[in-house]
Formats: C-alpha cells, sequence, structure tokens
C-alpha cells in the first residue's frame, strides 16, 4: 500500500471537516490509488492499485465495499469538501486581492440505459461554428479559481465547484447552477469582492438579475442583443402616464461594429489599445459605451466593450460588464482567464481520467467527477506551494522537452508519483543496491505511463 508524503499531508488535514474520521482515511487511500495507478482509471482499477500488494481478482469475492461506499454511501458532500479546498487554495495561493472565478460547463462522455443523469448535450470539443456535434453523457457545470502563479505571470486554474446539469422542464439549466455555485463562494468568503467571468450561456438574467454588489461580472453578449440607452428623454409638461425608464434602441453590438467600419461619426468609432490576452501582448481595437439590456440585467447599466482584431486573427469580440468604470484593456486581459478552465478540463480528461470510471448510480454520479477535479487541485495547490521546491521537481524540470511545462498537471502528477514511490519504498524494503535498481526502473516507467 502506498503511504501519504507530509508536504501532501498538509493539505489535505485541512479537508478533514469534509469527512467522517473513517471516511478521511478512505479517502486519503482512494486519492493515492487515483494518483498511483498506472492502468485504466476505473474504480475497480483505482482499487486495485490501493491494495498492490494483495493479489486480488474478479472470480472471488473482493475487499473494495469500502472503497465503493465511500462515493455511493459516504456522508460527506461536495459543497462541504468544496468549501475545504477552496479555502485551502485561497489562503495559499490568492490570500489578497480580487478572486477571479470562472464557469463552464463541459460532457463527460458516458453510455448505458441505467446510468443515473445521463442525456444528450452539445459536444462543445467536437463542435465547431459550422457544425454541431450532440454526445450522449452527463452534463456539469464546473466553477474554477484563475490565479496567477505567484512569481510568474502564467494564469491558472483550479476547478473548486461542480454540478449535474439534466436536461428537462422545471430543472435547474446553466446559469441557475453557476448562480448556485457562486452564492457558496459568496459565503465562504463574505469579505472578498470577486470578479465573475462566463460565456454566452451564463449572459442570463437567472444568474445577473439580483447580481451581489461585491461581484463584478464580464461576459460574452449576443451580436443581436436588444440594447437601450440608460438615460431616459425628458417627458414632456402636461403628458400623463407612466415616465420613461430608458432611452432609444441603440444598435446591436452587430450593427455598431458595421458602423464603426464605416468611419462614421458619433460614438461609433474604433480606439487602438494594448493588451495582454491569452499570453501575448497585443493591439487591438476597442469601442466601448453604457447601454441597459432589459432581457438580462433590466435597467442597471452595464458598460460593453467591442473588440476587433486589426490583423484578422480572431473573430469579433462581444463582452459587457457591470462595472462601468471598467478599462477597456483591463476587461481583455481579464476575460482572457477565462481560457485557463478549458485547459483544466482537457487535464482532468487526459490525465486524471476522469471519464474512466463506469458508475451509474446517482450518488456516485453526483460524487465522483466532482471529486476528481476536487483533487486536481487539491494536486496542483501541492505543487504550486511545495511540490516545486522538491528535489524531485528539480529533477523533472531539468528532462521537459521545448513543448513541456512545469505548469501542466502531467509535470506535477509525475513529480508526485516520484515523491510518493521515494516515500513509500525505504532502505527496508530490500538492499541498497536493489532498491536503487528498483527507483530507477520505475521511475522510466512512471515517465513512459504518466
Amino acid at each position: 500500500m502506498f503511504t501519504s508524503i507530509p508536504s501532501l499531508d498538509s493539505i489535505l488535514q485541512c479537508l478533514l471537516p469534509a469527512f467522517t474520521q473513517p471516511s478521511f482515511q478512505t479517502h486519503i487511500e482512494v486519492l493515492l490509488g487515483w494518483v498511483m495507478c498506472l492502468s485504466k482509471r476505473t474504480e475497480y482499477g483505482v482499487f486495485q492499485t490501493i491494495q498492490a500488494d494483495t493479489p486480488v481478482s474478479r472470480k472471488r469475492r473482493h475487499p473494495f465495499d469500502r472503497f465503493y461506499n465511500f462515493f455511493s454511501r459516504s456522508a460527506w458532500t461536495v459543497p462541504n469538501l468544496a468549501h475545504q479546498i477552496c479555502v485551502a487554495v485561497v489562503v495559499r495561493l490568492n490570500p489578497r486581492g480580487l478572486l477571479y472565478l470562472v464557469v463552464d460547463d463541459t460532457l463527460l462522455h458516458k453510455h448505458g440505459k441505467h446510468v443515473w443523469g445521463l442525456g444528450w448535450f452539445r459536444d462543445a470539443a467536437a463542435s465547431t461554428p459550422k457544425r454541431t456535434v450532440i454526445a450522449s453523457g452527463n452534463h456539469w457545470v464546473v466553477m474554477g479559481l484563475a490565479i496567477c502563479i505567484p512569481r510568474t505571470n502564467k494564469i491558472y486554474c483550479l476547478p473548486i465547484h461542480a454540478k449535474l446539469h439534466r436536461s428537462g422542464k422545471g430543472l435547474p439549466g446553466e446559469a441557475a447552477l453557476a448562480k448556485q455555485m457562486l452564492d457558496d463562494v459568496l459565503a465562504w468568503f463574505p469579505e472578498r469582492k470577486l470578479v465573475f467571468l462566463g460565456d454566452g450561456a451564463y449572459s442570463a438574467k437567472t444568474l445577473l438579475g439580483k447580481l451581489d454588489p461585491r461581484v463584478t461580472y464580464i461576459g460574452v453578449m449576443r451580436g443581436d442583443a436588444a440594447i437601450y440607452d440608460p438615460r431616459p428623454p425628458k417627458s414632456p409638461k402636461g403628458k400623463s402616464g407612466p415616465k420613461p425608464q430608458k432611452g432609444p434602441r441603440l444598435p446591436s453590438p452587430r450593427e455598431a461594429v458595421k458602423k464603426a467600419g464605416r468611419r462614421q461619426g458619433g460614438p461609433w468609432v474604433w480606439h487602438t489599445v494594448k493588451a495582454t490576452a491569452y499570453g501575448v501582448n497585443r493591439t487591438l481595437k476597442v469601442m466601448s459605451y453604457q447601454a441597459v439590456w432589459p432581457r438580462v440585467l433590466g435597467l442597471t447599466p452595464i458598460l460593453i466593450v467591442l473588440v476587433r482584431d486589426p490583423l484578422g486573427r480572431s473573430r469579433d469580440a462581444y463582452w459587457f460588464t457591470t462595472d462601468l468604470s471598467a478599462d477597456p484593456a483591463w476587461i481583455i486581459e481579464t476575460f482572457s482567464r477565462r481560457w485557463s478552465i478549458e485547459v483544466a478540463f482537457k487535464a482532468s480528461k487526459q490525465v486524471m481520467r476522469i471519464e474512466s470510471p463506469q458508475h451509474w448510480c446517482q450518488e456516485s454520479i453526483e460524487k465522483l467527477s466532482p471529486w476528481v477535479w476536487l483533487m486536481q487541485s487539491t494536486i496542483s495547490l501541492w505543487y504550486l506551494s511545495d511540490g516545486r521546491k522538491l528535489p524531485q521537481a528539480r529533477v523533472a524540470r531539468q528532462r521537459l522537452g521545448e513543448w513541456d511545462t512545469e505548469w501542466s498537471l502531467r509535470h506535477m502528477l509525475r513529480v508526485l508519483h516520484s515523491v510518493i514511490l521515494e516515500q513509500t519504498i525505504t532502505t527496508t524494503s530490500a538492499t541498497k543496491a536493489d532498491l536503487h535498481e528498483l527507483l530507477r526502473q520505475l521511475g522510466n516507467y512512471l515517465s513512459l505511463a504518466v
């Protein structure tokens, strides 16, 4: 059986309030089994890794009930575990300043008529602007904390919350689930201000209708959005009836971009700004103005920012924010943080193998995937705070190829593999020569496997 390491234990101990003592011990064993598993990460494969010193056969009764029950019957809940992990991440990596929250949804492919919560949803990874792909699976809305890695300019996303989205009448949509998770984070940090980033699916009244004043939202706006001047005209004296609450209708973002392209006067004029977007310094054309969007935010004024790449490498972007005094360059740089959650989704599928488990009951479906995302954040937190300082991390950095980076989850997991192995295989495990040879072979094997 593999043993934990002190630097990881200091983080895991922060999660103790989310579990009972027996469940906490099982949680540590399952995490170590998930990290050290070199085969397909089904539940059975992970549990076999935990009991690696004892051969287990499917033909006989296996001793894995305790591990299966950890997801299907244990009393711990995802919000409580998310709370503890989020606090640990904020305390270690973002103790002061704004908290940048990113929300997005992803599809975990599943098949089988008995899988709970299964549905047919748009597969964003396989779809293109001209072709929409529909696939079967569990659809998740995930919230992450986009932090700047200390002493670097690299933006990294750590998933901190997740909720299952089910299709059907009367069930909450993506925006409603995002609202629930946002309310949780606001309750966890009552004195912090947040910047919330979302794409077009979350620019909805369900999420933004009664937005907390501590939250600044930056999102994507529809190209044909019906927007109006926030300054209502003066009513003529003696005119009866209610006074107008908004001004005349303004051109939609798509129409405003066309007007600016014709070089007309008035507010429809491009301005040049320099901003760092997606890690690259760029010179962009920007047009900003205030408006109200009654369908989404009622009569609350918003700042609309339209962005065009003069080199034509990307399509025009239509963004808006609830911060009327925000600088357009800051909005561009801030919204580019949203891409970090796409990187986190890719890592969860390709490195953590979140789609491999073949569970089907409601309790396991609702717990296992969020647990994997939260453990992904735990591993990232360990590496960013302590793991990168270890000798094994320095050795691993020297082996990085031209296209590799130490900020990838694959690299972090590889370092954790090595540290756990050296902690588990001690000098009493074999003779000194046998031990060094075994470590060398295992190190080569793990480099190939991971």
